[in-house]
């Protein structure tokens, strides 16, 4: 007989190995047919890193807002807020300007180069942008046609306005703002000039939240660290810890990985079909929301069963098995925060280095606008918050980390099993412009595990992180 302790009877195992792959492949194959799968709305904060526009954005974004709302309480405060904006387009050009250009970059610089008066200029970046996203070519021709030097026609020049008044956001209240200077039209350019100033107000009140609960973090990360290192430096050598004594094998978390990775394919590919193109286009409000979060609860569903099916019959206790203990919550979840924020305090030291050594910033992530930052009412923002915050944090770290951490962890020792378990975590996204950070996330989340033995601080963690995602793609999007 063939055995191996991480396998089991490998004769014995041999139908479900082939089910496995056979699973995984499929999985693939309809990724490949369909080109795109239902994405979760944390995954937005990753999705086109490529692009690297948020930090530009956000730059851009409160230099305006403050130029705004100091404008209007008659104040100011030098040359900060123009400043700011400069920086913006500086990286914005910075991103055009590399091998692989940006067409983010490049439409944002095409309006701001036609708003400042510079018709040339303009037309390049709006035709480079239309021939990188050629979905959206209309639209960037028609920007470039308001901002051309051959004068349009009044009437030309509303039909301009009426079509980019089909879309929203900042740059298209810029844009609108400079048709209806054009056209005398003072009344539609008073609503776009306080609809921006609403818009400023709200960005700055929500920058300072986020910026406050940021340092909130980086300062429970640094005591943390010094909290740590002045352990380190204090206590022997602690012994390594234990094995997870846990009823299922490496075999059975390969079922499972199977298992998610197959049904989000097959749900990603069925449920636009299911819901139709009406469910999911521009006009639908809650739907799209609604959508991926039942395909999310499918999945996740699906495998959480499959899981209790492997571990009910050899645990008195599965969910006990799986970590899900709570005694001393109010400590657990201190450790998850503190947690938290030493991944942020190394992040961003991380990326104060990179912009000493680089000249430059280093985005940590990216986001992008279709999904969270089309949110149009507080039910769907909700909707996105019970997603991401509450549902995300639960099911994931059952199935990863106490799942599929608890059984690599049977077999290897913490350090491996934590690296391995980031990297499945990571892999499992199906995002590789994103899979560092992810991993990273992971092993933050595998440690928490592995240091407390409970759930609950990895799903504080995660709850903590997706909430400052979710935040500032909304932010971003103002």
């Amino acid at each position: 007989m063939l055995y191996h302790p991480a396998i089991g009877d490998i004769r014995a195992q041999v139908p479900r190995i082939g089910l496995i792959a056979a699973m995984v492949a499929a999985a693939f194959t309809l990724l490949s047919i369909a080109g795109q799968r239902a994405e979760l709305p944390s995954e937005r904060w990753y999705r086109v890193s490529r692009q690297q526009v948020m930090q530009a954005d956000l730059a851009w974004h409160l230099g305006e807002s403050l130029e705004r709302v100091l404008r209007r309480a008659a104040l100011t405060i030098g040359d900060a807020p123009w400043l700011l904006k400069e920086r913006g387009v500086a990286v914005w050009e910075r991103r055009v300007l590399r091998a692989r250009p940006s067409h983010a970059a490049a439409y944002r610089l095409g309006v701001i180069y036609g708003h400042r008066g510079y018709p040339e200029q303009s037309a390049d970046m709006l035709t480079l942008a239309a021939s990188l996203d050629e979905a959206s070519a209309d639209f960037y021709h028609a920007l470039a046609e308001v901002y051309s030097d051959r004068g349009l026609s009044a009437e030309q020049l509303r039909e301009k306005a009426r079509i980019i008044a089909g879309r929203t956001g900042w740059l298209i209240d810029i844009v609108l703002a400079d048709c209806y200077r054009k056209l005398d039209e003072e009344v539609a350019l008073r609503a776009v000039r306080e609809r921006q100033y609403r818009r400023a107000a709200r960005f700055l009140g929500g920058f300072a939240a986020i910026s406050a609960l940021g340092t909130m973090l980086v300062l429970v990360g640094v005591g943390t660290l010094v909290g740590l290192l002045r352990q380190a430096l204090s206590l022997p050598r602690p012994r390594a810890r234990v094995p997870f004594i846990v009823p299922w094998t490496v075999i059975d978390i390969a079922e499972a990985v199977g298992v998610l990775v197959f049904a989000m394919a097959l749900g990603g590919w069925l449920l636009p079909i299911a819901v139709g193109r009406l469910a999911l286009s521009e006009q639908s409000s809650v739907v799209r929301p609604l959508v991926l979060m039942m395909h999310y609860v499918l999945v996740s569903g699906l495998t959480i069963g499959v899981i209790l099916y492997r571990v009910a019959p050899r645990s008195s206790h599965p969910l006990r098995s799986l970590g899900w203990r709570f005694r001393r919550a109010l400590s657990l979840a201190g450790t998850g925060v503190a947690g938290y924020g030493v991944f942020v305090t190394v992040m961003v030291l991380v990326a104060l280095v990179a912009s000493y050594v680089l000249g430059q910033s280093l985005p940590l992530a990216q986001t992008a606008e279709e999904v969270i930052g089309s949110a149009r009412n507080p039910a769907e923002v909700a909707i996105f918050f019970v997603l991401v915050c509450i549902m995300a944090p639960v099911f994931e770290e059952l199935i990863f980390r106490g799942y599929v951490y608890g059984g690599l962890r049977r077999v290897l020792p913490s350090r491996h099993a934590i690296i391995i378990g980031g990297a499945l975590f990571a892999a499992v996204h199906l995002n590789a412009e994103a899979f560092a950070i992810i991993g990273l996330i992971g092993v933050l989340l595998c440690y928490l595990y592995e240091r407390t033995r409970s759930l609950l601080p990895g799903m504080i963690a995660h709850g903590v992180h997706n909430g400052m995602v979710l935040a500032v793609v909304l932010l971003q999007s103002m």
